[in-house]
């Protein structure tokens, strides 16, 4: 007697139905796998990149929207490097190699300091002006020799040791070049990528491609959805006695009679109707392919499409807040390590030196209206009174930080003399010691001192005054 299968075996979950056959080699999905797919396709990519609109606006919207409001320089000598960022179009040039990493996995810029490209580059050698110029590559136009994938102790591990350029001979060391990549990969598929990132718009081409089936689709269909229809008693013997030319001339003149004066005109035998395509459950598909398409992108439906939100009282607001955040890690992960590696470079050519205290960071995405910075800036204040009321903080410290905000312009020396002042001021006792120059006891002096110092008195005649 031969063995039955084991059907339990090939469960792939917990639960498992011999009769219906869920969780064993019967059921359907049990041989569904993923599979690993070309990373490399390149003319793929250029393809729907030139001639989809929807591609381009997957690549280009969150590099533009990364880079758009370009970040603020926390450094004394912030406005030199400003001037030297115009100089070298560097927003511009982030947004292209961002576009390149989006599209083909990476870009990269070259930056021209004067030093042999095929030596290492010693930014300890850059001096003021030496970065002439930057120039923006995609991974494809960057040939890789030698990957080193055996010394992780190097800083180029998984990285080439050498790039030649896509038309050209010339060996560049990897050093030259501010690397961005595009979405994360497994080590393994690395190496086939030879240390580069995966396409932003792989993985929505498939759905792209049914997106535009699909509205090609409709959009023949809207070519049938109007269609003439006559009945004609002994159609079929007219054209069984070759009589097809006479037919074909006799209703081209109908619909031409019919488009130039409206105007129907037909024989005595003759019927005419009209069928209408019923085009009711076209609207959904496009939406749900939208909301598929959208969700691949990692972009809303209302940034990518251009639409408004659906539905009562939304305003996707909070679809654009997510989507902003999802941006802000995408700077930090994405832009950051290839912007500093090259912010290495651009404020030594500014300044001529490396400045210890450089840092930046990035601007928000969105900017608030005259009415929201007048709500935060009067809820600040309130929130200044009262830790000015409760002894918490200083005058001089609520100068120092409107200052520093930029809202008032202070001069260092008042508040420094502000500073000064307040050393002097009583402070809240925090027990009932008594007073040395009065002789009262420390918090009824501390009351009063604080109560003539609300009515505009000094301090030196309300110490006059208290005295015994």
């Amino acid at each position: 007697m031969a063995k039955k299968p084991n059907l339990h075996a090939v469960a792939t979950d917990g639960l498992v139905n011999v009769a219906s056959g869920l969780g064993t080699s019967k059921a359907k999905r049990s041989h569904n796998m993923f599979n690993y797919a070309v990373l490399q396709n390149w003319q793929q990519l250029d393809a729907a990149y030139q001639t989809n609109w929807l591609a381009r606006q997957i690549v280009d919207v969150p590099a533009e929207d990364m880079c758009r409001e370009w970040r603020t320089i926390k450094c004394e000598d912030a406005d030199t490097i400003r001037m030297e960022e115009d100089r070298l179009m560097l927003p511009s040039m982030i947004q292209e190699a961002i576009s390149w990493a989006r599209l083909y996995g990476g870009g990269g810029i070259l930056m021209l300091t004067g030093q042999d490209l095929t030596k290492p580059l010693n930014v300890n050698r850059i001096r003021k002006g030496d970065l002439k110029r930057c120039i923006v590559f995609d991974r494809y136009d960057m040939s890789a020799m030698t990957l080193n994938t055996w010394n992780v102790l190097e800083p180029n591990f998984l990285l080439p040791e050498f790039y030649t350029i896509t038309g050209g001979g010339q060996q560049i060391h990897w050093s030259h070049f501010a690397r961005f990549n595009g979405a994360r990969l497994p080590r393994r598929q690395m190496l086939q990528t030879q240390g580069w990132g995966d396409s932003e718009l792989r993985k929505c081409l498939d759905d792209i491609m049914d997106m535009v089936a699909s509205k090609d689709g409709i959009a023949e269909l809207m070519q049938e959805a109007n269609v003439d229809v006559i009945k004609r008693d002994g159609l079929s013997d007219e054209l069984a006695s070759d009589q097809d030319d006479a037919i074909i001339n006799r209703y081209t003149l109908f619909s031409q009679m019919k488009s130039i004066v409206q105007m129907a005109l037909l024989d005595g035998d003759e019927t005419y109707d009209r069928k209408t395509l019923d085009l009711g459950g076209v609207a959904p598909v496009l939406e749900t392919f939208m909301t598929w398409i959208s969700g691949a992108a990692d972009i809303p439906v209302t940034r990518l499409f251009g639409t408004s939100a659906k539905g009562l009282n939304a305003t996707g607001e909070g679809d654009l807040t997510n989507y902003y955040n999802s941006i802000r890690s995408k700077q930090l992960v994405q832009v950051d390590p290839g912007l500093r590696y090259l912010d290495e470079v651009m404020v030594r050519s500014a300044l001529g030196y490396w400045p210890s205290e450089f840092n930046y960071v990035w601007n928000p995405l969105t900017q608030p209206n005259e009415v929201q910075i007048a709500q935060a800036a009067y809820q600040r204040a309130q929130t200044d009174m009262l830790y000015l009321q409760e002894g918490v903080i200083r005058p001089s410290q609520i100068q120092r930080n409107l200052q520093s905000a930029e809202q008032y312009q202070f001069e260092d020396e008042d508040i420094e003399a502000q500073a000064e002042s307040e050393s002097e001021l009583v402070e809240r006792p925090t027990d009932t010691e008594t007073d040395p120059v009065t002789g009262m006891d420390a918090l009824p002096f501390y009351e009063a001192y604080t109560k003539l110092t609300e009515q505009g008195m000094s301090h030196d005649e309300v110490m006059q005054q208290l005295a015994p």
